[in-house]
């Protein structure tokens, strides 16, 4: 066998293993779906409100619009399925891009995970022009802007002597809102893929500030040893995770250590 002859072989096995077309029968939030062959499917790079959360009712119905009854084709990229078993997939409709369309319309953030990183670029240009132009979502305290001194949100994101400091202890009282969160980082973990700088050893329960891996490289590395028992500030958007209150942090600037 020759060697341009497997090297073919190895290109068809490759597109017919890492690329289907299947059709969607449920849409469950604004970033996974079901198909007729009972797959559930997450889609890769982006992430949208949970259905509960502000935004998640209008992040699904415009998901339902674009891939609902339809045929769509699935493209992987390094890993095949998340810890919940679900198939983490590029998807297609008729030439449609639909993660990267969430995001462009601002229905969703960028939220890509290593080694799944093939279309970063591509779909970090889009969020950015989302974020400028306030589209969608970004309209309102949704989704947490990548550099909160941005001006792009100046009407949402106020300067950092308007923003009130509050405890850690009290952040959950602040949902939707936008505050400085001061306390000392007394647990921190790093899976690879997020990275949780914990105000309190019972993480479960009390604030965290999260670091996602696709900002890693913004931040000193090995975060969870850099922040561990420094007393900070940290700015940003308050929101509801499970019950208990975090900040994502996408940028250094957020994140200020006072002792």
């Amino acid at each position: 066998m020759s060697y341009a002859y497997r090297m073919l072989m190895l290109v068809l096995l490759t597109f017919i293993f890492c690329t289907r077309t299947e059709r969607v029968t449920e849409v469950i939030d604004g970033d996974t779906f079901k198909t007729e062959q009972g797959n559930a499917v997450r889609l890769l790079g982006i992430n949208a409100p949970e259905i509960h959360d502000p935004g998640g009712d209008i992040a699904k119905h415009v998901l339902t619009h674009m891939v609902m009854g339809k045929n769509v084709r699935l493209e992987r990229d390094a890993t095949d399925k998340d810890d919940y078993g679900r198939l983490l997939r590029y998807v297609f409709v008729d030439g449609m891009f639909i993660n990267a369309e969430m995001i462009r319309m601002g229905y969703a953030e960028l939220r890509f995970y290593p080694p799944d990183t093939q279309y970063l670029e591509d779909i970090r240009k889009l969020e950015k022009m989302a974020i400028r132009n306030r589209q969608g979502l970004w309209a309102f305290s949704v989704f947490q802007t990548p550099d909160t001194t941005d001006t792009v949100l100046a009407k949402d994101f106020k300067r950092v002597e308007h923003v009130d400091v509050v405890s850690w202890r009290d952040a959950d009282q602040y949902y939707g809102q936008t505050k400085i969160v001061e306390g000392r980082i007394a647990a921190s973990n790093n899976t690879g893929k997020v990275c949780f700088l914990n105000f309190h050893e019972n993480w479960r329960r009390y604030f965290t500030a999260v670091i996602f891996a696709s900002d890693f490289n913004k931040f000193p590395d090995h975060p969870e040893d850099y922040y561990l028992n420094r007393v900070v500030r940290v700015r940003g958007l308050v929101k509801e995770y499970r019950g208990k209150p975090e900040i994502i942090l996408k940028s250094p600037s957020q994140i200020e250590i006072l002792e």
